[in-house]
């Protein structure tokens, strides 16, 4: 079966399972999408699949992915979800089955999100995003905080307008050359990724490794680990659907976010903000906690203390002041924000919120 993006008008259409969608183009629903449905955004003039995962009565949560999967990546946590009462509605942002507008923007995905939360009627809820996932999910708390319960922060990504020379040299040499390429040459960026999609599985993954794995990391990315063959099967999944989500997604991280760095400082001493990341990480950025302690008076978080190793992978707490927090993974990389996503997760749900 072959998904691909539409162009279809959902204006003033109720919830859409997948396979109504894909019939009307011909298609067939894959096993996968069972739990997949599509929602009309009327105020926004567009539409957005989604997955609906875990239990239907039980607290929301809004799932965001990262750029090189979907909705379907948060699909594995179906049942670990229910069983902690949890209503998991997990967006396609980029790549996957989303409805394609390439003039799409954070700040205007972030009003997606908060008209689908509207649609849904689900006045307050937590939200959980990794990666590329974070940066729709900053413009989301700047723009509607009295929505957010709790904001845990995967392996976050900050737009570049908010990163220093510092920060940007920091990034890896691949992800510095697409960013470069997007900037000046946007048409064949996209036309590269999509000689890149025609490459086999096995050589896209390389991506993903570098000299910053930990051990743990490297053994969950060999052959027959649980992150390998994951991955695989979402590349395998966003592939189908053509190579615009990469040059979209970078682009969406260059472009103005309809926010100030001053209101991200402001938001992190009034919203319960939760930082989780590697302690080797070099992708997902420093200058994200750089941000959160800004809003701390005295906090240098170059001087903050490492976290202690132990016998399990997971995160644990080295700041911590206000409706802050910053979790760090002992010895994990970039990937620690996969590899660990359900320790954040469950984290996350696990306390009260600050108050």
């Amino acid at each position: 079966m072959a998904c691909h993006t539409t162009d279809w008008n959902p204006m003033n259409e109720p919830a859409t399972p997948l396979r109504n969608l894909l019939a009307a183009a011909g298609g067939t629903a894959a096993p996968e999408y069972t739990r997949l449905q599509v929602r009309s955004l009327p105020r926004q003039r567009s539409a957005l699949a989604y997955f609906e995962l875990g239990d239907p009565q039980g607290m929301p949560l809004l799932c965001l992915h990262g750029l090189s999967v979907s909705g379907l990546y948060f699909d594995q946590y179906h049942a670990h979800l229910a069983a902690q009462g949890i209503r998991a509605i997990a967006p396609c942002l980029l790549g996957g089955i989303h409805l394609r507008d390439p003039s799409r923007t954070i700040a205007g995905m972030a009003g997606e999100l908060i008209e689908l939360m509207d649609v849904l009627d689900v006045p307050r809820f937590d939200v959980l995003g990794f990666s590329w996932g974070t940066l729709p999910q900053l413009a989301l708390v700047v723009r509607a905080p009295d929505r957010v319960r709790r904001a845990g922060f995967v392996g976050p990504m900050l737009p570049t307008r908010f990163l220093s020379a510092r920060h940007i040299e920091r990034l890896k040499p691949d992800i510095r050359t697409s960013l470069t390429m997007v900037r000046r040459a946007p048409r064949l960026h996209r036309g590269l990724m999509w000689l890149v999609g025609r490459l086999p599985v096995s050589l896209l993954l390389r991506q993903f490794e570098d000299e910053q794995l930990s051990a743990a990391e490297r053994a969950a990315f060999a052959a027959g680990g649980p992150l390998r063959a994951g991955m695989a099967a979402w590349i395998e999944e966003c592939r189908r659907t053509g190579s615009g989500f990469f040059t979209d997604g970078w682009r969406m991280m260059l472009d103005e976010p309809g926010y100030a760095l001053s209101d991200l400082a402001a938001k992190a001493s009034q919203v319960d903000m939760r930082l989780y990341v590697g302690e080797r990480d070099n992708v997902h950025l420093p200058a994200f906690a750089d941000m959160i302690a800004a809003a701390h008076r005295g906090i240098d978080v170059g001087a903050l203390e490492r976290a202690s190793p132990s016998g399990e992978g997971g995160f644990r707490t080295v700041f911590s002041q206000g409706r802050s927090q910053i979790l760090m993974a002992p010895g994990a990389g970039r990937m620690a924000c996969m590899l660990y996503l359900r320790q954040a997760l469950d984290d996350l749900v696990s306390s009260e919120p600050s108050r």
